[in-house]
């Protein structure tokens, strides 16, 4: 392993620490968004209970309307057989203000009932503005929360760069390097010294056979080639 990579590597460990550290914000963002869902899920079944509360409120008040009616239309029979002397008149006032009251009553329940419903509908109509607006309070946690991750993710790993680069001396290993590179240099300097020595300190004779050498060699290297040319002209 590289110096580079094992300082690299220790810098990475320390910023994976504080990186830990840092994954609060995720898991917050997750917890509020369950939190706004479970809340929503409250909204919605006490809502539907105030519907089902409103419906049947109207269904008695409808009902108590329908009994108003037919009380009012049994007064009216009880006066038209007193008007019609079908029925004693004395008895027949007397079941008709009975008949009227019953009436009235119905009348009485059906306006309070009536009254009843309009004050849920009103609440229904409230809660479906704020169910609307949790709704879009979870839509927009969500959107909120996924940039939250997507940042978190860019922040943790510009983090772990960022602290490993902390760790690395950049000057001095420029330095280590520019050292091992001059050493390199000076040692090549050195071979090529040695290689002039050494022709330098040839003896006479010593150059004259190298000199002879390679031309003994060129020689050599002509005489086959006229060797060849003959050949191709015999």
């Amino acid at each position: 392993m590289s110096l580079l990579q094992r300082l690299f590597r220790i810098g990475a460990s320390n910023a994976n620490a504080v990186v830990d550290k840092m994954e609060d914000q995720v898991k917050m963002a997750d917890q509020i968004i369950r939190e706004l869902n479970e809340n929503l899920s409250e909204a919605l079944n006490a809502a539907a209970q105030i519907k089902a509360t409103a419906l049947q409120t109207r269904a008695n008040e409808k009902k108590e309307r329908d009994l108003a009616t037919e009380w009012e239309a049994k007064t009216n029979q009880l006066l038209d057989g007193v008007e019609q002397k079908k029925i004693e008149e004395a008895k027949g006032n007397e079941l008709a203000a009975q008949s009227a009251k019953t009436c009235q009553d119905h009348q009485n329940a059906a306006t309070k009932y009536g009254a009843d419903a309009d004050k849920q509908e009103a609440a229904i109509a409230q809660m479906d503005i704020k169910i609307k607006a949790l709704r879009d309070a979870i839509t927009e946690a969500k959107h909120r929360a996924e940039l939250i991750k997507s940042n978190t993710q860019v922040a943790d790993a510009s983090l772990a760069i960022n602290k490993a680069m902390s760790n690395i001396d950049t000057d001095g290993l420029m330095a280590t390097l520019d050292r091992m590179e001059a050493k390199t240099t000076a040692t090549q300097f050195l071979a090529d010294a040695h290689a002039s020595i050494q022709d330098s300190t040839m003896s006479t004779e010593q150059e004259i056979n190298k000199v002879l050498g390679s031309s003994s060699s060129n020689d050599a290297l002509e005489a086959i080639k006229a060797k060849r040319a003959a050949a191709k002209t015999a």
